[in-house]
Formats: structure tokens, sequence, C-alpha cells
């Protein structure tokens, strides 16, 4: 009896033992740092930076990553980003909940396409014509912008910019978008009005993530036109 006892305690003991062990030892994962520079993920990067070989940018917190269409979860009438892109950062704030925003989004994309400067910083963008390109020639690379963009239909409009980005035989292009539905589709009173303030300070959280684009080789912060 007294055996079978001992036994049964020191088996208690080694359970206990081995559960404070793991207790000390267990670490859960954690995000980076602000600041530091991760690998693509679309959901670890938020509010951090997204460094890959050619580009680094910010997400900030109030900003979802996508690499694939799937993986933006803010659905609208207008997306966040048109297809084909490499990222699609989108508002996924709740600022502007109740207006008639719809969505808010940057697209980058490499055109691998574009193969020179020429062609990279003065070729219309998809679907538009007779579009005039504002260029700016810097020390190791170049940018150009086409504003404004928009198209509408159905009762709802899109405004924006493109920016292209020339470097060391690549091309990148950066197009900023807020979508929009016409707040007079309402009936008064059921939302408010998404104001021209509300649409400007919504631009600048998409020139703020332009603004702090860098080109990782080099260390490089872009400077893209106004």
């Amino acid at each position: 009896m007294q055996t079978k006892t001992l036994g049964t305690l020191i088996g208690v003991l080694v359970v206990v033992l081995l559960g404070a062990w793991i207790i000390s030892t267990y670490h859960p994962a954690q995000l980076p740092s602000a600041g530091t520079n991760a690998t693509t993920s679309a959901t670890s990067t938020l509010g951090q930076t997204v460094s890959t070989p050619s580009i680094s940018f910010p997400v900030p917190a109030d900003f979802g990553l996508a690499t694939t269409p799937e993986q933006v979860l803010v659905k609208a009438y207008i997306p966040p980003c048109d297809e084909p892109f490499d990222y699609c950062l989108y508002y996924d704030g709740s600022a502007y909940k109740g207006t008639n925003f719809e969505s808010a989004g940057l697209r980058i994309y490499r055109r691998t396409d574009l193969t020179s400067k020429s062609a990279c910083l003065t070729s219309q963008p998809t679907g538009y014509t007779g579009l005039t390109a504002s260029t700016t020639a810097h020390e190791t690379y170049s940018v150009s912008v086409f504003q404004p963009l928009g198209n509408a239909g159905a009762g709802h409009y899109a405004s924006g910019a493109l920016y292209r980005l020339f470097f060391d035989s690549t091309c990148y292009e950066f197009e900023t978008r807020v979508g929009e539905t016409q707040f007079a589709n309402y009936p008064a009173g059921t939302i408010k009005q998404f104001t021209d303030a509300d649409r400007a300070a919504v631009f600048a959280s998409l020139r703020a993530i332009l603004d702090d684009t860098t080109i990782t080789s080099t260390h490089t912060n872009v400077v893209f036109p106004e």
C-alpha cells in the first residue's frame, strides 16, 4: 500500500514539475516592434514596415495589407485597389462609418512590361487616354504622376492619382483611390455626409505612405510629385 501511495505521489510531482517547466519556457509570438523591417505577411505587418528586395513602405495601423484579392477584407462596389496588384493597402478603420464613404486604398504593382524610363514614366494608366504625366528626375531615380484619376457608375464614384517610380531598370506604380457613394442616394437623415475635409484626410493618409516609401537597396526615400 505504501509503495502504491509513494508511486502516486511521485507521478503527481512529475506532472507538476513538467507543467511548471512548460509555463516557464512558453513565450507567445509577438509582432515586430514599430519600425522593424519585416518580410511581407498579410497579417503580421500591420502598423509596421514592409521591406522587399526593391522597395520598403509602411502599413499604418488603420490599414490592412493584402497580396491577393481574397485578402482584401473591405468589400465595396468600388474596391480599394483594382487588379492586378502586388500589394493593396486598404483603409480598415471606422472613422467614416455611417457616411457615404466606401473604400480607400493604395495599389502597388511592379510593371515588368515597362522596361525603359520613358515607358515607365509616361505610359498611360490602364483604361485612360489623353492624360499628361508630370515627371521629376532625381539623382538615382525618377518619378511621375497622372492626376486626377476618376471613374463613376451606378451612383458610385472614385477619385485618385497614379504615381510611377523608375530606378535600376525597375518600374513601380502606386495608385491612390477613395471610393464614395452618392450622398443623395440615401434617404435624408439616415447617414452623415463624407465631407471634402474627410476626403482630404484620407488622401493625406495615403500620401503619408507614399512619402515614407524607400528604395530598399540604397535606403533612398522616394520624393513623389505633389
